[in-house]
């Protein structure tokens, strides 16, 4: 049995454009693409996503994301851009 046998994957792109998550498209194929550790989705359900509310006056936080190229970091932020835009678009 071989690898591909077992696992089906996207080729990688090398470098993610931001903007890229502007388009519904797009965006949905960079959720759908994003690998992501328990341990980030606990982070991101607890600390990041309560900070891009805007429905009420709060003291939302900034947060700086910090990895070695190749890493994700824009992947991630692309995600988070697209979660950001979920509730006005037709990603749903």
């Amino acid at each position: 049995m071989r690898y591909g046998d077992l696992i089906q994957f996207e080729p990688i792109e090398s470098v993610f454009q931001l903007r890229d998550a502007d388009e519904a498209a797009a965006a949905r194929q960079l959720v759908d693409t994003y690998v992501i550790s328990d341990e980030m989705a606990e982070k991101l359900a607890n600390l990041v996503i309560p900070q891009l509310q805007f429905e009420q006056p709060a003291d939302n936080k900034g947060l700086m994301v910090v990895g070695n190229y190749g890493a994700g970091k824009s992947h991630l932020m692309s995600v988070i851009s697209a979660h950001g835009k979920i509730r006005n678009s037709s990603l749903t």
